[in-house]
């Protein structure tokens, strides 16, 4: 797997705020990748990486059903309340502001395949 990647998509997971939460799509369309690919790489994310895994979610801004139990005390502290459904977050209500993410990511990586107007 692509090693400079996956730190990259780390460094925009880094960049989520507390409080909000950002879908595997919404970082894939930052790196011109698939959703998947986010996926995965989260999924090899180890504690030494320090990041904040959980506020990337599914498009419906679920977490890993398996991960919920470790979600739901960090979400709480920071602020993000469940759907009534137990399972995840309203994602329209606690999504990041992608405009300033991005802006962020490429300050911090240079420029972003998937914002390229190419």
């Amino acid at each position: 797997m692509n090693e400079q990647l996956r730190e990259q998509v780390y460094a925009v997971v880094s960049l989520v705020p507390p409080g909000r939460v950002i879908s595997y799509g919404d970082i894939a369309e930052l790196f011109g990748i698939n959703p998947r690919l986010v996926g995965r790489l989260m999924s090899i994310s180890e504690p030494a990486d320090e990041l904040p895994w959980w506020r990337v979610t599914n498009s419906y801004g679920d977490p890993p059903k398996r991960l919920l139990d470790e979600v739901v005390p960090r979400w709480a502290e920071e602020g993000i309340t469940l759907k009534p459904n137990g399972i995840g977050c309203r994602i329209k209500e606690y999504r990041a502001d992608l405009a300033a993410l991005a802006d962020d990511a490429e300050r911090l990586l240079g420029p972003m395949p998937g914002l390229r107007d190419d």
